[in-house]
């Protein structure tokens, strides 16, 4: 694992905060460190760590001023996985309108997030244009061409990535490829047409594909698959399935990653399953013997300089300490995951993919695909002796809530949900790394992974119209997780979908797969009780252009988003 203390000390050189005049041209002036810096490999390779740094907030708080590398309140990658088919807001706050949607005012705290996503996502875009510039122009004689051609593939598969957030979330937004700095500062910026900005976005990962090495130099690094899994992706949506399946099966077959089949790591005397194996602490980096993780993000307590940390488990858990809303009241431990608030819950829908009879926990809990089971999601709790004696008795089981007669529940702090974040990792202080009651989390976790891109090449074959290849895709998938083989009369999109859920929940970005696929409208009216009567298909397929950005842009006046 690269190390984290210079990764956020960089933070200083790349995260430049970025008022509401001009967010899109960070203002360097008076920081010399990148002339500094990019002078050698350690100093390209120290770069990419601030850069990567930086894309990790996705799984933080929403940073602010005071706090660049996330604060712990709003989770960023909330906004790319609510309000879809399968996920809603449980206890929502600050982004009500994912359950709300439709011609609602969106409010100050859903602005100022939008505005700071967006902000976030050009401030990462700067940093990788820092690299890409002065990789592409480097003059020395001191770093050999391949390692050159490896960092320049890291900062622009990064560079690809953050617009493929940017699209996906706004539509047309600037096309920005060079470093910003203080003699650049513009107020005439173009919203460049999701075309445009996806032919760079393809010209990126094509050159990373062919320069990215297949080995990682380090865990949380990206390897050659992570650039041909968005790839795939990214063929797909322009209709080159041919190319999509190619291009995927290479990174299946030759990247030396493979999909974990066998119990391995840490607990793997004990009762469980090898898909969930991969989530558990200390099994997650291709280091700690996962061979089908791609792409990790790192977590560390208190570096100097600032810290990694996710938001996961915050707000994916069950808030089973709390006595509101029907809650025991039971002890936060290590061994119930942590200290969840149970922010954001699957639907009815998404846990009926698992067994459509199921009508309670204990019917899910029993269910024969380890993706959906006791190791993978937590149905219920044992009573120990520190727990309220009001909750019962020592050893009495405790049922988690779901019952899909009734819509999805609002407030229900004791739902079943998903042990993928589950952690042990959990600091108050330096001096106690078992602190169980923290806000934040401190696991390494799984990104990307191998699974997804069987996914997306079933997908590719479906389209290309071969369901037979498509069936045998998913099923190595199911196989995988001991679920019933489908035949190819099975293989629909929907199909296709559900898998995705079945597989891949809290994992994926829902929305954008939804929207790429375009069904985000039907499958959430049809299956997401709380934002169904809501959704607006006019306005809510996008988000609003932050009106920070449109009010600074006083040299090329431009339009927001349809409905905004």
């Amino acid at each position: 694992m690269f190390h984290k203390n210079i990764t956020y000390i960089l933070l200083t050189v790349f995260l430049l905060t970025a008022c509401s005049e001009d967010f899109l041209d960070q203002d360097t002036q008076g920081i010399i460190a990148p002339d500094n810096l990019f002078v050698d490999e350690a100093g390209f390779n120290a770069g990419l760590n601030g850069l990567y740094a930086t894309v990790r907030i996705e799984r933080a708080g929403l940073p602010n001023d005071n706090n660049p590398t996330g604060t712990t309140n709003n989770l960023v990658a909330e906004m790319m996985m609510n309000g879809t088919d399968i996920m809603y807001g449980n206890r929502p706050a600050a982004f009500d309108f994912l359950n709300d949607w439709g011609d609602i005012s969106l409010g100050a705290s859903a602005s100022n997030g939008f505005e700071t996503l967006f902000d976030w996502l050009y401030e990462a875009i700067n940093a990788a244009n820092t690299i890409i510039n002065r990789g592409e122009n480097f003059a020395g004689d001191n770093i050999e061409p391949a390692a050159l051609n490896r960092i320049l593939a890291e900062a622009r598969t990064i560079r690809a990535w953050c617009y493929r957030h940017l699209t996906f979330l706004f539509g047309d937004v600037p096309l920005v490829l060079e470093e910003s700095t203080g003699e650049t500062v513009r107020l005439d910026f173009e919203r460049n047409s999701v075309a445009e900005i996806r032919a760079q976005m393809r010209a990126d990962l094509e050159f990373a594909v062919q320069n990215l090495p297949t080995e990682f130099r380090s865990d949380g690094t990206m390897i050659r698959a992570v650039a041909q899994h968005y790839l795939t992706e990214l063929l797909i949506i322009q209709g080159e399935y041919t190319t999509a399946i190619a291009t995927a099966l290479d990174a299946i077959n030759n990247s030396g990653r493979s999909l974990v089949t066998s119990r391995y790591g840490v607990n793997a005397s004990e009762p469980g399953t090898p898909y969930t194996d991969m989530f558990l602490e200390g099994n997650t980096n291709p280091s700690e013997g996962n061979t089908e993780v791609l792409w990790v993000f790192p977590s560390e307590f208190g570096p100097v300089g600032g810290e990694g940390n996710n938001i996961m488990r915050r707000w994916f858990t069950s808030n089973y300490d709390s006595t509101s809303d029907n809650a025991p009241g039971l002890t936060v431990t290590v061994d119930r995951g942590g200290r969840g608030l149970n922010r954001v819950s699957a639907t009815n829908f998404m846990l009926n993919l698992y067994d459509p009879t199921a009508t309670s926990a204990m019917d899910l809990m029993n269910v024969a695909d380890d993706r959906g089971g006791m190791f993978a999601w937590r149905h219920f709790f044992t009573l120990i002796e520190i727990d309220p004696p009001a909750a019962g008795n020592v050893g009495d089981t405790l049922y988690l809530r779901f019952d899909p007669s009734q819509p999805d529940p609002r407030n229900d702090r004791f739902r079943v949900f998903t042990r993928k974040w589950d952690s042990d990792t959990n600091v108050n202080t330096e001096d106690d790394p078992q602190s169980d009651a923290s806000t934040r989390s401190y696991k390494d976790f799984i990104y990307l992974r191998l699974a997804d891109t069987y996914l997306l090449l079933a997908e590719a074959y479906f389209l290309n119209g071969n369901p037979d290849r498509a069936a045998q895709t998913i099923n190595v998938l199911r196989n995988r997780a001991n679920a019933a083989p489908i035949t190819p009369g099975d293989v629909t999109l929907d199909f296709i979908l559900d898998e995705r859920a079945r597989e891949l929940f809290s994992e994926e970005h829902r929305r954008y797969t939804l929207l790429r696929t375009g069904t985000w409208v039907n499958r959430t009216q049809l299956h997401n009780d709380n934002a169904s009567p809501n959704i607006n298909e006019f306005r809510d397929v996008l988000y609003p252009i932050p009106q920070s950005f449109i009010d600074a842009n006083i040299d090329n006046p431009i339009q927001n988003n349809p409905g905004y």
